[in-house]
């Protein structure tokens, strides 16, 4: 790495002087100067990049205790794809004495696996990315320089292993009430998904469900415009038995909450089978039907008529849980649509959404339910990349994709996802090669501590500014 700051400090910084000058004398934009500095920057990375692996493997080269185990056989040249753009060295190729494995040890140390073609810094900023927006704009903008292609993202994010970390709890804490919302995307599948579906009699959507526990609404937090819900979780993605998931839920609360304390658990939503078995494997929990999805069919029953005094009537039988009176209303408004048969199929459709639906209705009348947001929830963590624009996924692309999403909406980091898959190989390769041989290396890592003490001119000359005297510090240089 000397060499390579050496390098920089001699014909680099005149390069970076020269376009400061240019930018100044000439009046320019703060962002020219920028994307003029990008390129010497990054290759001052990928010259520090190429001189370390390079040392290591000239260290290896040399080490006694490689020699008693593996023999060299060539050198090779590789280039690999890096967020600083892409990266060239040498390194080389041994063969094990006595089982006659055959590795790059530079490659397998520093994690880079035999038919890798890019770093995982870039698989990093292309899978954050893809969580947004396209696998298209995720190849493009994961590295600064290059970029990789929309059918690479796609495989990183086939490949992944999703697992969400254990949250760590020093005491449970204690609520009456928590809340429990429930709903699901419709997310279209790609063509021949959807031939293959429709070969077993089966629909050609998939729909990742979406459910998220919190503690109401947080008031501190919270405006006009936007309210914030306190403690909130997320669960989520494409589940073959829903039990699965309301699993999950139920680990989540029975880990974070002192059930013994908590009274009630309102688990609301549209009403959907999936989201009622909820009720059945969470303790102390009652169904209650979202506001949005009644509303939605009150509207089916009445807009039609234009007639304000029969709509406030059904209001009013559903705010006093009125089912003899809904039932009269229903009547009433049958009489008058007519002999419109497709109108009366979809009013009588609306009364039996209701009445099946009737103990979610009656129970919104409790003090403590607060308004369900499941359907922007929905809208907002899994439509806006998965369902609101015309797409095409596979099912396996829509799975991983929906874990990804409640991972990231949860806080975590796809660095974690993505070195914990890598560290699970590393482990493996390292197990190959010689702990000693590690050891060694580990130790001549000191042969680095002097590199910075290079002679940049900001350092030894010019005026004592807080820049010069900064960095001075950082070196250790005093006085």
């Amino acid at each position: 790495m000397y060499n390579s700051i050496q390098h920089f400090n001699e014909f680099g910084v005149k390069r970076i002087e020269k376009k400061i000058k240019n930018f100044i004398e000439e009046g320019k934009d703060l962002a020219d100067l920028v994307l003029g500095l990008k390129e010497d920057l990054f290759k001052l990375g990928r010259d520090i990049l190429k001189e370390v692996l390079e040392d290591m493997d000239e260290y290896f080269r040399n080490c006694e205790i490689r020699k008693q185990y593996w023999e060299i056989i060539r050198k090779d040249k590789t280039a690999i794809l890096t967020t600083f753009g892409t990266l060239s060295y040498n390194r080389t190729y041994f063969k094990h004495k006595e089982n006659g494995n055959r590795q790059h040890l530079v490659d397998r140390i520093v994690g880079v696996e035999p038919h890798d073609r890019v770093s995982a810094d870039v698989v990093i900023n292309a899978i954050d990315e893809a969580a947004d927006s396209s696998y298209r704009k995720a190849g493009e903008k994961a590295t600064y320089i290059d970029e990789i292609s929309k059918q690479a993202v796609m495989n990183k994010i086939h490949n992944i292993e999703i697992v969400e970390p254990e949250i760590k709890v020093d005491k449970k804490r204690e609520v009456k009430i928590l809340y429990v919302e429930a709903d699901e995307d419709h997310v279209a599948l790609q063509q021949k998904s959807i031939l293959r579906q429709n070969e077993k009699g089966k629909r050609n959507t998939i729909m990742p469900k979406l459910v998220y526990v919190h503690e109401g609404i947080d008031f501190e937090k919270s405006n006009k415009k936007r309210k914030v819900l306190k403690n909130v979780r997320y669960f989520g993605g494409v589940y073959k038995n829903s039990e699965d998931l309301w699993l999950e839920v139920s680990e989540y609360i029975y880990k974070q909450y002192d059930v013994d304390f908590l009274e009630t658990v309102y688990i609301s939503g549209d009403g959907a089978s999936w989201i009622r078995q909820g009720v059945n494997c969470l303790s102390k929990s009652k169904f209650v039907l979202d506001r949005y999805h009644l509303q939605k069919y009150v509207r089916v029953a009445t807009t039609h008529l234009n007639d304000e005094a029969i709509s406030q009537d059904l209001q009013e039988a559903l705010n006093l849980s009125d089912k003899k009176m809904l039932t009269k209303v229903f009547k009433k408004i049958i009489e008058k649509t007519g002999d419109n048969e497709n109108k009366i199929k979809a009013i009588k459709n609306a009364k039996r959404y209701i009445l099946n639906n009737w103990d979610g209705i009656e129970i919104r009348s409790n003090r403590g339910i607060v308004g369900c947001s499941a359907e922007g929830h929905v809208s907002h963590v899994f439509s806006s990349r998965l369902s609101s624009r015309p797409k095409g996924w596979s099912r396996k692309g829509v799975e991983k994709m929906s874990k990804l999403i409640i991972y990231k909406k949860n806080g975590g980091k796809v660095y974690d996802i993505v070195m914990a898959q890598k560290q699970k190989k590393l482990a493996a390769s390292r197990q190959e090669i010689q702990e000693k041989l590690i050891k060694e290396l580990k130790k001549s890592s000191n042969r680095y501590e002097s590199v910075w003490n290079s002679n940049l001119t900001v350092i030894h000359k010019g005026c004592k500014t807080g820049l010069y005297k900064e960095l001075r510090r950082i070196i250790g240089i005093c006085g």
